[in-house]
């Protein structure tokens, strides 16, 4: 029996990257890495994790052995999965926000009356600055819940976001974001508003540019909660959510 995800089976969610695969030579490792993760998941029967954890820890009689030290450790990984998933899927949405594009922009010019009633056109330093600072403390508690992390995928893509951003922090300084001895990023507010717009726009809206490929970072964190099967998007019964799954899969393409 294949796994469901949301009714889909696994036939036709094979179907579909294999098709993708076929259609771009882009990205291909990439797309190869989403097909083997989900070969994994389709190796998971429904609720086989769970039973597979009962069988260990449970004897023939029925009897739960599992010491007190052995459940602590269980809950301990089930929270910190928990944990690199939330930071991971806050910092996506927060340097989403400021990918956005068109009307949603927050680096669209906005009508600005000045201080003798006359109308300018100028960029809403207010938003944008309330927006790189939830980026930046996003950016915070996924370094701190995730480097040293006990999971090669989440360790090794935190450790990428420390690199972007140490790469970057040049570029980041002369716009009034630091990066301090823990590796955090702090953002002058001052000096932000007073700093080229344009500058942060390169920065953060950019395709490919720093806020795209920290969020790209953050969405192989969470691809790689997702693969395990202890992952929060598996139930008791060993479904998972298609929107997780659908989401980590768009991050690569």
């Amino acid at each position: 029996m294949g796994l469901t995800v949301s009714g889909y089976d696994s036939s036709s969610i094979s179907t579909l990257f294999s098709s993708l695969n076929s259609s771009s030579s882009s990205g291909g490792s990439s797309l190869s890495s989403m097909t083997s993760l989900l070969g994994e998941y389709n190796s998971i029967q429904s609720g086989s994790y769970f039973k597979l954890l009962r069988s260990y820890y449970t004897p023939k009689n029925g009897t739960d052995t599992t010491t007190t030290t052995d459940k602590d450790k269980l809950q301990t990984t089930d929270k910190q999965m928990a944990e690199w998933k939330s930071d991971a899927t806050e910092l996506s949405d927060a340097a989403n926000t400021l990918l956005k594009k068109g009307t949603d922009s927050l680096f669209s010019k906005v009508e600005q009356k000045d201080a003798d009633g006359k109308t300018t056109y100028g960029y809403d330093t207010d938003k944008i600055y309330s927006a790189v600072k939830k980026f930046a403390d996003a950016y915070n508690d996924m370094i701190d819940s995730g480097d040293g992390a006990s999971l090669s995928g989440v360790r090794s893509a935190v450790s990428g976001m420390e690199g972007l951003t140490s790469a970057n922090s040049s570029i980041l300084k002369s716009i009034g974001i630091s990066v301090g001895s823990n590796g955090h990023l702090s953002v002058d507010e001052a000096t932000f508003k007073k700093s080229d717009v344009t500058v942060a726009k390169s920065l953060f809206q950019t395709s490919g540019g720093y806020g795209y490929q920290i969020s790209a970072k953050a969405s192989m964190v969470r691809s790689s909660v997702l693969s395990q099967a202890s992952g929060g998007s598996y139930t008791r019964t060993g479904a998972i959510s298609m929107n997780d799954l659908m989401s980590t899969y768009s991050s690569y393409i």
